[in-house]
C-alpha cells in the first residue's frame, strides 16, 4: 500500500484537499507540458483553457456529480448540473459540450435514473449543451451524494476570455446575492425539522424557497454580454468551498495582488444569518454556490451593478483590488479586521455533527 509522507493513517478532514497538499503533491503530477494548454491547473483558477489555434480556446472544467438524495432526485439534478456549468461560465465562456460519468449506488431506481437523465437534458439543451459521451452504471460501494463526474466545455476568443488572474489593481470587488447561500439551503432540505423548531417555519420556507439561487450561470451571461476584461468584467470566481474569504484569497493569490474589502456591506440574507447562528458557523467560511465574486473596471462597476440588480439578482459592491503589498483583509467600521486567508469550510462540520446528533 502506498503512502503519503510515510504517513499512512486515514484523514478526517472532509471536503477539499488543503492548498499545501494540493501544492505538494497534485501540481507537480499534471503529465506532460503541452504549448496548447494555456491556462494549466492553479490554485484559484475554476477552469482550464487550451489554445485550438486561430484566434480560438477551449475553456474546460471537472467536477463531481453531486446528487443531494435531500433535495429530491430532481432538484438534485438540476443543483449537480448549475455546479458544473457554473463553473464553466466563470471563464466568460459559454458552455457547449458536457460530458457525464454516472456511478451510482445500487439503490437508486430506474425512473431515479430516468428523472435525472431528464433533468439534465432539459437544462443541457436550455443551455445549448450537446452532450459527448459517457458512462453510466450501478456499483457496489458508491453512495450518494457523490455518483460520478463531469466536465463542461466551451469554445470562444482566445481575447475573451477571462480567469481569476485577470483581476487588476484598482477594480472594484462586487458580490451577489447572499454569503453561506449554498450551505444554509442545503441545511434546511437536510434538517428542516430542527430549522423550524429553532428558527421558525417562516425561515425554514424562505431558505428552501431560495433554492434555484444556488446558479451563477445567469449573471456570468450577463457578464459575458456586458463585456469582459478591458470592456467589464476582469475575473469571475463562484463562491464555493471556503465560503467568501478562501474565493477573495485565490483571486488575490492568482493576480498577485492585495484586496480591501468592507466587512460592513457584506450581503448576508436575514433567514442565513439565522441559520449560521444555530449551527454555530461563519458565513464567510461556508460554501455558497450561486455567489459570484467577480473584478470590475472601476468606471464600469456601477453600471454593471445596476444590471445586476434591475434584472432581480442582488449585487453589491464590497471592495477594490489593491497592491499586494497592501494585504488583503475584510476591514469593518468598529476596527476589526479579518486577514483574507484559506480557511477550512465549516458546513461540512454542520453536515457531519448534525447527523451524527441524530437531529432532523
Amino acid at each position: 500500500m502506498s503512502t503519503v509522507e510515510g504517513d499512512d493513517k486515514m484523514s478526517e478532514e472532509l471536503g477539499k484537499i488543503s492548498r499545501d497538499f494540493f501544492d505538494t503533491h497534485v501540481l507537480g503530477r499534471i503529465g506532460s507540458s503541452r504549448q496548447e494548454i494555456i491556462v494549466p491547473p492553479r490554485n484559484g483558477v475554476d477552469t482550464g483553457i487550451i489554445s485550438l489555434g486561430d484566434g480560438r480556446v477551449m475553456a474546460m472544467t471537472t467536477d463531481p456529480i453531486f446528487m443531494d438524495i435531500n433535495l429530491g432526485i430532481e432538484r438534485a439534478a438540476w443543483f449537480a448540473f448549475h455546479i458544473i456549468a457554473s463553473d464553466l461560465c466563470t471563464s466568460g465562456i459559454r458552455p457547449q459540450y458536457l460530458t457525464v460519468d454516472y456511478n451510482l449506488p445500487p439503490e437508486i431506481t430506474d425512473q431515479q435514473i430516468d428523472d435525472m437523465l431528464s433533468v439534465i437534458d432539459r437544462e443541457c439543451r436550455s443551455y445549448g449543451i450537446g452532450i459527448v459521451t459517457g458512462h453510466t452504471a450501478r456499483y457496489a460501494g458508491v453512495n450518494f451524494p457523490m455518483v460520478g463526474g463531469a466536465t463542461m466545455m466551451g469554445i470562444g476568443d482566445k481575447e475573451n476570455y477571462v480567469t481569476s488572474a485577470m483581476s487588476r489593481i484598482g477594480d472594484r470587488i462586487v458580490v451577489t446575492k447572499s454569503l453561506a447561500l449554498e450551505a444554509s439551503v442545503l441545511l434546511a432540505h437536510a434538517f428542516p425539522e430542527f430549522i423550524a423548531r429553532n428558527c421558525g417555519n417562516d425561515t425554514l420556507s424562505r431558505l428552501r424557497n431560495r433554492f434555484h439561487e444556488m446558479s451563477t450561470v445567469r449573471e456570468s451571461m450577463m457578464a459575458i454580454d456586458f463585456g469582459l476584461r478591458e470592456k467589464g468584467i476582469t475575473s469571475m470566481h463562484d463562491v464555493t468551498e471556503g465560503g467568501l474569504i478562501s474565493a477573495l484569497f485565490e483571486i488575490a493569490e492568482a493576480s498577485g495582488n492585495g484586496l480591501s474589502v468592507d466587512g460592513d456591506i457584506l450581503p448576508i440574507y436575514p433567514e442565513i444569518s439565522s441559520l449560521c447562528d444555530v449551527f454555530h458557523i461563519n458565513p464567510l467560511m461556508s460554501i455558497s454556490e450561486g455567489t459570484l465574486l467577480m473584478t470590475i473596471a472601476p468606471g464600469r462597476s456601477g453600471e454593471f451593478v445596476g444590471k445586476l440588480n434591475e434584472n432581480g439578482i442582488p449585487a453589491v459592491e464590497i471592495g477594490e483590488v489593491q497592491e499586494k503589498g497592501k494585504g488583503s483583509v475584510i476591514r469593518y467600521s468598529d476596527g476589526r479586521e479579518i486577514r483574507i486567508q484559506p480557511h477550512r469550510d465549516e458546513f461540512w462540520d454542520a453536515i457531519a455533527n448534525g447527523i451524527k446528533s441524530g437531529i432532523k
